[in-house]
């Protein structure tokens, strides 16, 4: 058998393993999704996968383009075994380095694209390899498929306190609740490998149950000593209970909209404290230790509201009468929605959706003689844009971002 037919094989199981429909690791650098990416993004992923892919690569964990070298732990099918392989440093900034070039505009330094990408020297890699078990492939499997399944709900963290991040099942892991019972599992198996400590890998699969349960498990109840508090919220110069909690299950500055919309207050102005001097200064004045963040508010009443107008029926002859349902694909209502006037400053001029999923507001008349005006719609991880006022009650929809992606 010659060389050439050697070579056709190989090439012919490579293609083989790359069909199979569970695999995690693409090393396709030419595959439609990243035609669509920039050329610097291609080039990374070209050499990530020459560098540090195994040829039979069907499952694993990777780190993502950082300051850090990349590595990647990988089962290999066709050598039937678990392979760690680490370059000795990042092959992103190798490649951006190729890919652009300084230039001075205006008097600045800017990084712009090359026309053609420079030669460069790639970063080596080093390879560590370790035979597991049919048995230990399922294992490994069940827990990275148990950890892709925790981190869309949530339940799970990914990370141990550090900038890495795990690209798991063709997703982000994202960080929550301080837990890191994956990365400890994971960085201890990649060391076992780069030891080829063989019992020591069957000791820590003999504990991977514990890592599954460990994921989906939620955390203790934090427990804080004598005289401190989680988190510090003052509005109006009075401090909140800790256990006062903005909405839940609503991210971010939509969740603050949504919880004074509720108690009919607007938004005046935030501030958060992170600097040590100040933060001491505020736990002094209020008497308390502050475990986590400092946040201030200053608020006044929602004049918009339905509540506030009803109240003020003088108010009417300059307002119009706003309303609408909220509803998710399946016509279910959607609470704690916040629904506001493109081109308003978010923090005045809208209102948020009852469990109903009804939403009540009076604009002034004044701004709706513009004819521009219209309504944006978010539950804090997709928008709705230019929703036009009618007289009658609106419907607006949120579709799954499932069904979006179909």
């Amino acid at each position: 058998m010659n060389k050439k037919t050697i070579t056709t094989i190989l090439l012919a199981l490579v293609a083989l393993t790359g069909q199979a429909q569970d695999r995690l690791i693409r090393v396709d650098s030419e595959s439609k999704d990243l035609r669509k990416a920039s050329s610097q993004r291609k080039m990374f992923d070209r050499e990530k996968a020459r560098l540090l892919m195994p040829q039979g690569a069907a499952f694993g964990v990777e780190c993502i383009p950082s300051f850090s070298p990349e590595w990647t732990l990988t089962y290999d099918s066709l050598a039937q075994a678990l392979v760690y392989k680490v370059a000795e440093k990042s092959i992103w900034y190798s490649t951006y380095g190729a890919m652009h070039k300084k230039k001075k505009i205006k008097g600045k330094n800017y990084s712009v694209p090359r026309k053609r990408p420079k030669n460069y020297v790639a970063p080596e890699a080093k390879t560590y390899s370790l035979a597991i078990s049919d048995e230990q492939v399922q294992q490994l499997r069940a827990i990275w498929r148990t950890a892709v399944g925790a981190a869309e709900d949530r339940e799970v963290f990914l990370l141990d306190g550090t900038k890495w991040e795990y690209f798991i099942d063709g997703k982000f892991a994202k960080s929550h609740r301080n837990k890191n019972v994956l990365v400890k599992f994971t960085n201890e198996l990649a060391e076992t490998v780069r030891t080829g400590n063989v019992s020591r890998k069957d000791s820590l699969f003999e504990a991977s149950l514990n890592v599954i349960t460990g994921l989906t498990t939620p955390p203790p109840p934090e427990v804080l000593e004598p005289g401190t508090v989680r988190r510090l919220i003052v509005i109006n110069g009075t401090p909140l209970p800790d256990s006062v909690d903005f909405i839940k299950n609503v991210p971010n500055t939509i969740g603050e909209l949504v919880y004074f919309n509720r108690h009919q207050q607007t938004i005046l102005s935030t501030r958060y404290y992170y600097n040590e001097k100040d933060k001491q200064s505020i736990e002094e004045k209020y008497g308390v230790k502050v475990k986590g963040t400092i946040a201030e508010y200053t608020t006044y009443p929602d004049t918009l509201c339905d509540a506030y107008v009803r109240q003020h029926p003088e108010l009417m002859e300059s307002r119009r009468y706003v309303e609408g349902y909220v509803l998710n694909e399946d016509d279910k209502p959607l609470a704690d929605v916040w629904i506001h006037v493109e081109g308003k400053s978010q923090m005045g001029s809208g209102t948020a959706s009852d469990s109903t999923g009804h939403f009540a507001f009076w604009l002034p008349r004044t701004w709706l003689s513009q004819s521009s005006v219209t309504l944006t719609a978010s539950n804090g991880q997709h928008w709705i844009n230019k929703i036009p006022i009618t007289d009658t009650p609106l419907t607006i929809r949120f579709e799954s971002s499932k069904k979006k992606k179909k």
